[in-house]
């Protein structure tokens, strides 16, 4: 009996620990439980939010702002590959998508990575800008 209360402490805490360490978006069609989670990563570095996103994002585009007092930058993410994209696009359907709008200001070469994965370098770069908003966008296809 002594052992079973030694361990139940420890065995309480892993089942807690496993609960809240799996991640909102499994599948990409769980997108719209980041949008319903908005107020979890708002005011948050955009860190936290990508580490609720389990789906390989296989493709970022960034509209930059150039002072945060005139318009807001955003990054949109998306788990196709450009030639997955384009083709949908062909067919004036748009891949589900998640636009994270950030506080700061943040520069994008446009020329080298229009269309790219995100990488840990981007995360490095660009992981503590502060979210102040998300859109998802677009349809389930399959992925």
């Amino acid at each position: 009996m002594k052992k079973i209360i030694k361990f139940l402490p420890v065995f309480m805490l892993l089942i807690i620990n496993n609960s809240y360490s799996q991640q909102i978006m499994k599948t990409v069609n769980d997108a719209e439980k980041i949008k319903s989670n908005e107020q979890l990563f708002v005011n948050k570095p955009l860190k936290t939010l990508l580490k609720e996103i389990g789906p390989e994002i296989k493709m970022v585009t960034a509209n930059p702002s150039k002072s945060s007092n005139s318009r807001l930058g955003y990054f949109t993410f998306r788990f196709v590959d450009t030639k997955k994209y384009d083709s949908c696009r062909q067919k004036n359907k748009y891949p589900k998508q998640i636009t994270v709008f950030v506080k700061e200001s943040f520069e994008w070469d446009v020329n080298s990575s229009k269309k790219s994965k995100w990488t840990n370098s981007d995360l490095v770069k660009y992981g503590e800008l502060t979210v102040v908003g998300i859109r998802v966008f677009g349809e389930s296809i399959n992925y």
